[in-house]
C-alpha cells in the first residue's frame, strides 16, 4: 500500500499515484504522441496531393497511392487514439482501485475512532472523490507531456520550411497555457466549493434517510423535503456557474488558436503571391498551424480535470494521513492465552464533544466471563472497542497482563481477538467455507469438534450436504439460533484470548437462547469474555457485571446482586 507522508500535498501525492502505474503512463503518451507525429506525415502528404494536382496537373491515377497513404495514417491515427486513450483508462482505473483499497482498510481502522458518523461525506469521498481521480490520471498528465513534446516537434518541422510563421507559432503559444493558468486560479476555488457542498448535501440526506420515521411521526418530512429541494437548486446553480466559466475558458483558448493560425495563414498567402514560397511548403504550414495548437488546446480543457483530481486529492489524503493505533506497532510480546485487562482512568470522545466513555477505571479478569449492560448510548460499545484496541484513549490507559496495550504487536494482538456481533456475517457459500473464515488451516476433526461444542453437531448431521450445505445471502437456510451458534463455532476454531459478544442472544426463543449460552460457556472456558447484553437470562451465566451509564461507570457487581437492585 502507497503511503501519503512524503507526499502530503495533492499534486505531489497524485503524481506518486501516476508512477504506480508508469508503464501504462508512459504506453499512453507514446501512443498518443505517435498519434501527433503521423499528423506531420499527413499534412506532408496532402500538401503534396494538392501540389502535383494543382501545379503539376497530375491526374487521378497516379495520386492514388498518395491517397491511399493519406488514408492508411488516417486509420494508424485512429489506432493509436484508441490505444493510447486505453492505455489511459487502464491506468486510472488501477489508480482508482488502488486508492479505493486504501481508503477501504482506512475507513475501518477509523470507524471505532468516530468518524462513521460523517458516512455521508466518507461515502461520498469513497464513490465519487475516488472517480474524479479518472480525469486527472487519464486525461491531464497524459496530456501534459503531449502538449510539452509535439508542438515542439512540429516547430522544428515548420522553421525550416517558414521561418516567419514558425515564429507566429512559437511566440503565440505560451499565451494558450497563461490563460489557462489564470481562468484555471478562479475556477479551482469554485470546484472546491462545489465539493464542499455535494460533502454537506450527502451528509445531510443520510441524516434524512435514517431519521425519516421520526420525521414522519412528528409531520416534518414534507419541510425537510423542501429544505433538500432547495439547497439541491443552490448546488445546481453552482455548477452552472462553473460551467459557465469552464466554458468561457474554452472559448478564450479557441479565440488564441484561431488568431494564431488566421496570422499564419495571412503570411503564407502573401508569400505564395510573391513567388517566395512553393505551395507545397505553404499548404504544408497551414495544415500543421491548427494542429500545432491542439495539444495546448486539449491542455487547456483537460485543465479541469486536474482541478477535479485536486479537489477529490484534497479529501482522500487527510483520511490516508490520519493516525490509529494500528500504526505504531509496539514490539512488546501478546499474552498466551485468556489476558487480564485492566482500564485506568480510560476516556474518551467522538470528536472531542460526544458519546464515548469517561474516567473508567475497572479490571476484566483473566478466564472471567463479563457482562457489559447499560442503556443505549451509556459507551458499551466504545469501552469494547477500547479495549480490544481498536481506538486509542485520549486519556488513561490500558493494560494487557500487565503491559500497555499501546506497545503491543499490533498485528499479532488482532489475531488474538474475536468481536461476534449482533448479526454474525455469513456469504453465500458452504458451512464449511464459513466456518473457515475464522481458521483457513482447520481440518474436518477440528471443524467437528467445533460443532459439537456449539450443539450443531446434531443439526448438521440432518442436512444432505453436511458441511458442504450451501448457505444463501446473510446465513439463508439456517435459523437465527444456528447462525449464532455457527458465528460461536467460529470463534472456537480461531481460538482467540479475548472475544467480544454483542447481544448474542438478541431476538432469539428461550429454546434458542439457552442453547445459545451453554455454547458462550463453552467458549468462555480458558478465555476471556466479554458479553454485551441486556437479557437476563445471559447476565445470569456471566461472572461479573460491569454497568455503565451516560459513559461513566456505575458499579461493578455480581450477576445475582446486579439483577436484585436492577430497575
Amino acid at each position: 500500500m502507497q503511503t501519503t507522508d512524503a507526499h502530503s500535498s495533492p499534486e505531489p501525492w497524485l503524481r506518486q499515484q501516476a508512477r504506480t502505474v508508469r508503464g501504462r503512463m508512459l504506453a499512453a503518451i507514446l501512443w498518443s504522441l505517435a498519434g501527433g507525429l503521423l499528423i506531420i506525415l499527413q499534412a506532408r502528404l496532402l500538401a503534396t496531393v494538392c501540389q502535383r494536382a494543382v501545379l503539376e496537373g497530375i491526374g487521378l491515377n497516379p495520386l492514388l497511392p498518395l491517397l491511399a497513404g493519406v488514408g492508411g495514417i488516417a486509420l494508424l491515427r485512429g489506432l493509436a487514439s484508441y490505444l493510447g486513450e486505453h492505455a489511459a483508462v487502464k491506468a486510472a482505473a488501477q489508480v482508482r482501485q488502488q486508492v479505493r483499497s486504501q481508503l477501504y482498510r482506512r475507513l475501518l481502522q477509523l470507524k471505532p475512532a468516530g468518524l462513521a458518523g460523517e458516512a455521508g461525506p466518507l461515502t461520498e469521498t469513497v464513490t465519487a472523490g475516488v472517480e474524479g481521480l479518472e480525469a486527472y490520471i487519464a486525461r491531464f498528465l497524459p496530456q501534459m507531456a503531449v502538449a510539452g513534446m509535439l508542438p515542439l516537434a512540429m516547430l522544428l518541422v515548420v522553421l525550416p520550411t517558414e521561418w516567419r510563421s514558425g515564429l507566429v507559432l512559437l511566440f503565440s503559444a505560451p499565451f494558450i497555457p497563461l490563460l489557462m493558468i489564470l481562468i484555471g486560479k478562479g475556477t479551482e476555488a469554485l470546484n472546491r466549493r462545489q465539493w464542499e457542498r455535494l460533502s454537506r448535501m450527502a451528509g445531510h440526506l443520510l441524516d434524512l434517510v435514517q431519521g425519516l420515521p421520526d420525521l414522519k411521526i412528528f409531520g416534518a418530512a414534507k419541510r425537510e423535503a423542501e429544505l433538500v429541494a432547495t439547497v439541491s437548486d443552490q448546488y445546481r446553480r453552482g455548477t452552472m456557474t462553473v460551467l459557465r466559466v469552464a466554458f468561457l475558458s474554452a472559448f478564450a483558448l479557441e479565440f488564441f488558436a484561431t488568431v494564431g493560425t488566421a496570422v499564419v495563414a495571412v503570411l503564407i498567402g502573401f508569400r505564395l503571391l510573391a513567388g517566395d514560397l512553393t505551395l507545397l511548403d505553404g499548404l504544408f504550414v497551414l495544415l500543421l498551424a491548427p494542429e500545432f495548437y491542439l495539444p495546448l488546446r486539449n491542455l487547456g480543457l483537460s485543465y479541469h480535470s486536474r482541478m477535479n483530481g485536486m479537489a477529490a486529492a484534497e479529501r482522500i489524503i487527510p483520511l490516508l494521513n490520519q493516525s490509529t493505533a494500528a500504526d505504531e506497532p509496539g514490539g512488546l510480546p501478546i499474552p498466551a492465552g485468556a489476558v487480564e485487562l485492566v482500564c485506568e482512568a480510560v476516556s474518551f470522545r467522538y470528536g472531542g464533544q460526544r458519546g464515548g466513555v469517561q474516567d473508567v477505571s475497572l479490571k476484566v479478569p483473566a478466564g472471567s466471563l463479563t457482562a457489559l449492560v447499560g442503556a443505549s448510548g451509556s459507551g458499551k460499545s466504545t469501552l469494547a472497542r477500547l479495549l480490544l484496541g481498536l481506538a486509542r484513549p485520549e486519556s488513561g490507559r490500558i493494560t494487557v497482563g500487565g503491559a500497555d496495550l499501546t506497545r503491543l504487536d499490533q498485528t499479532a494482538w488482532r489475531q488474538q481477538l474475536a468481536w461476534v456481533p449482533q448479526q454474525p456475517f455469513f456469504c453465500t457459500a458452504s458451512i464449511r467455507e464459513n466456518l473457515l473464515l475464522g481458521r483457513p488451516d482447520a481440518d474436518d476433526a477440528a471443524l467437528d469438534q467445533a460443532l459439537q461444542a456449539v450443539a450443531l453437531g446434531a443439526v448438521l448431521a440432518r442436512l444432505p450436504q453436511g458441511l458442504d450445505t450451501m448457505l444463501g445471502d446473510r446465513g439463508a437456510g439456517l435459523s437465527g439460533g444456528e447462525l449464532r451458534r455457527l458465528a460461536l463455532g467460529r470463534v472456537l476454531l480461531r481460538d482467540a484470548g479475548l472475544v467480544v459478544l454483542d447481544e448474542p442472544t438478541a431476538g432469539l426463543d428461550a429454546a434458542n437462547e439457552q442453547l445459545v449460552l451453554d455454547a458462550v460457556e463453552e467458549l468462555a472456558a480458558g478465555r476471556t469474555v466479554l458479553v454485551i447484553s441486556h437479557r437476563e437470562a445471559t447476565i445470569a451465566r456471566c461472572g461479573q457485571v460491569i454497568e455503565l451509564a451516560n459513559g461513566r461507570l456505575e458499579r461493578v457487581a455480581a450477576p445475582q446482586q446486579y439483577l436484585e437492585l436492577a430497575p
